[in-house]
């Protein structure tokens, strides 16, 4: 009968916990799940205390500490390149947020306010980016830039910054080669 109380509680808080949660603002659905875990871990807690299978949580948690440890320093070691990933991050988030409150509402005003602004491209930059000479034709741009983008392109493994500098490149290239 105990159980079956529990149950109902349990069945009662989760379909709460969801009607509160679909008319939360997203901007407040993060908080709100965490509290929704801090609450749950503590329940779980309090309910493995009074069955008398706390230990096992105590177990866990030390098969877990020295798991996390090595996660940790394997962590700190890639931090230095890791830190301009979330300062950049952070920069666009603080961007977009002034862009939001000075009452900018279109795409392409936001758009350049997460942006930092890159430096142009000069035609002897964008040749030395692609490796090609001056008399290349169009197809050898072409061939040059998609053996690079294979190469550098974000869902590869390269980065966003590489990649636009190469799309950068060609556009520059194939506008002048058409001049």
């Amino acid at each position: 009968m105990g159980r079956m109380i529990l149950l109902i509680a349990v069945g009662i808080f989760v379909w709460l916990a969801i009607q509160q949660f679909k008319y939360t603002p997203p901007e407040r659905r993060r908080k709100l799940i965490l509290q929704y875990v801090l609450i749950a871990l503590a329940l779980a807690a309090v309910l493995l205390a009074i069955t008398g299978r706390l230990h096992w949580v105590g177990a866990a948690v030390a098969v877990v500490l020295p798991v996390l440890n090595r996660l940790w320093r394997t962590f700190g070691r890639h931090l230095p390149w890791i830190t301009p990933l979330i300062a950049k991050h952070a920069r666009a988030k603080a961007e977009k947020e002034q862009a939001k409150q000075s009452g900018k509402t279109s795409q392409g005003e936001e758009r350049t306010a997460q942006r930092p602004s890159e430096p142009q491209l000069t035609v002897a930059e964008a040749r030395k980016i692609l490796s090609v000479s001056a008399s290349a034709t169009k197809g050898e741009i072409i061939g040059a830039h998609r053996k690079l983008i294979q190469k550098f392109h974000p869902d590869r493994g390269g980065n966003d910054y590489l990649a636009s500098r190469i799309n950068a490149a060609k556009a520059l290239l194939l506008k002048q080669l058409e001049q």
